[in-house]
């Protein structure tokens, strides 16, 4: 298992492609994250810059917020990282802009995996995207039986028109 940490001295200017697979846990996240952590990472390198291109995939393990099932997804987040050789100007504030002084040969990936993967965990967490939910009456999961409720409830604040209704019938 190679660490998520890029020897860039060791590389010539051009394209070159790495894969990172390590397990969750060693690369610093936790549940709902489990399992091996992906990622492919295109490195273009130019006499004064280097350009990541990442792709994390991750597995997860939720509960619905319709249904509240339990269920795993495969999460997918693509980010870019930019480093510059040389030092940090201090005025920047762009986002995966980073600074290499010439002290340093290695770029470690793990906080911006770490940071991605927070990221990439959804607000909203479905077991499918056509997820029916529960009945608000009985509690029933409707993916799995249907219920005998009434689907018809009326809020009081209607029930004088409602009376109106039935009476001009």
């Amino acid at each position: 298992m190679k660490p998520m940490i890029i020897k860039y001295t060791n590389y010539t200017d051009g394209i070159h492609d790495f894969e990172f697979n390590e397990d969750a846990r060693t690369v610093g996240l936790a549940e709902p994250l489990f399992g091996n952590v992906n990622l492919l990472v295109r490195m273009d390198r130019s006499h004064s810059q280097i350009v990541l291109n990442c792709t994390l995939t991750l597995n997860a393990k939720f509960e619905c917020d319709r249904c509240d099932e339990e269920f795993t997804a495969e999460l997918k987040n693509d980010f870019k990282l930019i480093y510059l050789f040389g030092s940090d100007p201090g005025e920047s504030k762009a986002v995966n802009l980073y600074y290499l002084t010439p002290e340093e040969d290695k770029i470690d990936l793990r906080p911006d995996v770490v940071d991605y993967a927070a990221l990439s965990v959804p607000m909203k967490r479905l077991c499918k995207e056509d997820c029916r939910g529960l009945c608000p009456n009985c509690g029933a999961n409707l993916n799995k039986e249907a219920c005998n409720c009434t689907k018809e409830k009326v809020n009081p604040v209607w029930a004088p028109l409602l009376k109106l209704k039935n009476k001009s019938k």
